[in-house]
């Protein structure tokens, strides 16, 4: 029997790149068109603690990040972890989603920021 090396990193074509942050950038182009008709105050490509994220609402300390396909490998899902332990311990809520699913179901989307902001504003405790 013969073992194989399967590389953790394999090549990607230019093409499939390219397709993904084509994707990509229209994802968030239509989530922030989509945030906006619905009155959602999110700000566009923010910075928080050296970390960028699409969308942030200060407010609800809510952040969305939209992954395209770069982050399926894992150099990229590595590099994440101490970003989601520093956010976390600044009380802020990543809500991660794929630009596959924005394109595909942006309903159910909306419906889970909607439902993550009215759930956490009223468990708000001012000390």
């Amino acid at each position: 029997m013969s073992s194989q090396t399967i590389p953790l990193y394999q090549k990607v074509s230019e093409k499939i790149i390219r397709h993904s942050l084509d994707n990509s950038i229209t994802a968030v182009s239509q989530l922030g068109t989509k945030l906006h008709e619905k009155g959602f105050l999110f700000l566009k490509n923010q910075t928080i603690s050296n970390y960028n994220f699409d969308f942030y609402c200060p407010t609800y300390k809510v952040a969305i990040e939209i992954d395209s396909y770069a982050h399926e490998f894992s150099d990229i899902y590595n590099l994440d972890a101490p970003k989601k332990l520093i956010i976390s311990s600044l009380g802020i809520t990543v809500l991660r989603y794929t630009d596959y699913q924005i394109l595909t179901d942006m309903d159910e989307i909306i419906r889970t920021i909607k439902n993550h902001i009215k759930f956490h504003s009223k468990h708000t405790y001012i000390v």
